[in-house]
């Protein structure tokens, strides 16, 4: 019997508009609720549990001992939107049961742990943790949300910075089921194969507040200037508007110069000055072709700090995959590979 978690609705489309002088609100949208980034995940230690664990899978770069009563098969489960490749299931008891673990790899490349398409498809990012495996640590993703995702899913990421990142899904009738319990305990002993951790996973609670402080600034310089920024004001105020918002992204882009990142954040943080760096000479543009009542040359600006943002905002998602969310220095609730139930 195959079990599948359903297909999820694609994020909607977002229009652009083309008149130089209808000037809504959502010129400026809003960045995702993550814009204030702040040190929230949660950090275990993992266990080695109490299931007994006699069979070892290897695959996808990982060693892993799963219980007695769990089997390999060849073919069953998939979760629609996660690009997982080079797959190894497990089950528990037989498919009819409906859990079970999936191993494999995720695409390499991808700026966040989790691939950008699959986080298209949620209605919400998912709950994140990071947690301390036998052998380095990974990332926990819990609490996902979408039409598809009828079963509780688990989903452990191992980085690569050379490759692929390694993805060990757990998947149960229930979270805080038996059989939920003994995959993260498994997942818990897995013994990494052919690549090494040189760094740790564990957000730093001064990192966050740096990256939060520049963040926070532009994102209340921006809810400001949106309130003016209405479909009646003239050409010579949205002039002085996206000046001043240029002016912020660059103070932005100025702040984070000054910011060490990890070395887990070192490429989100680059890709998020690019995309800011992005935006503020996009603003800049809009500024100028609003000066000079030059309808085309603001509507191509326009599509440019449209861009831009988006991609800030999906660079901040990253930053909440890595464990930084909008509560600075707020812990997470208690989150271990090996209590879920």
């Amino acid at each position: 019997m195959r079990h599948r978690w359903r297909s999820v609705t694609a994020a909607g489309h977002r229009s652009t508009l083309d008149r130089l002088r209808s000037l809504p609100a959502a010129v400026i949208p809003l960045f995702v609720a993550v814009a204030v980034l702040g040190y929230v995940a949660g950090h275990s230690r993992s266990h080695d549990g109490s299931a007994e664990a006699l069979h070892t899978a290897r695959g996808a770069h990982v060693l892993i001992k799963y219980p007695v009563g769990w089997k390999p098969v060849s073919s069953g489960v998939g979760v629609p939107g996660l690009a997982i490749a080079h797959t190894q299931l497990i089950v528990a008891g037989s498919p009819a049961t409906r859990a079970g673990l999936i191993i494999g790899t995720l695409p390499a490349g991808e700026l966040g742990p989790l691939p950008r398409r699959f986080l298209a498809h949620l209605l919400r990012l998912p709950q994140t943790a990071v947690v301390d495996l036998a052998e380095g640590q990974a990332y926990r993703y819990a609490q996902f949300s979408g039409p598809g995702l009828q079963e509780p899913l688990t989903v452990f990421v191992i980085p690569n910075p050379d490759g692929a990142p390694t993805a060990l899904a757990c998947y149960a009738p229930s979270p805080k089921s038996s059989y939920m319990r003994a995959c993260e305990q498994a997942v818990s002993g897995v013994t990494v194969v052919g690549q090494s951790q040189a760094y740790q996973l564990t957000p730093q609670r001064g990192y966050a507040a740096q990256i939060s402080s520049a963040i926070a600034s532009l994102d209340r310089l921006r809810v400001s200037l949106k309130r003016e920024l209405q479909p009646q004001v003239s050409a010579e105020r949205a002039q002085q508007l996206t000046k001043r918002l240029a002016g912020g992204f660059a103070q932005a882009a100025a702040a984070l110069s000054g910011v060490e990142p990890t070395p887990a954040a070192a490429r989100v943080q680059a890709a998020l000055a690019s995309s800011i760096a992005r935006t503020r000479d996009g603003y800049t543009s809009l500024a100028n072709a609003a000066g000079e009542r030059d309808a085309s040359g603001y509507k191509v600006a326009q599509k440019r700090v449209l861009d831009a943002e988006a991609d800030v905002d999906r660079t901040l998602q990253a930053f909440v995959l890595l464990g930084y969310g909008p509560a600075l220095g707020q812990p997470a609730g208690a989150s271990r590979s090996s209590d879920s139930g």
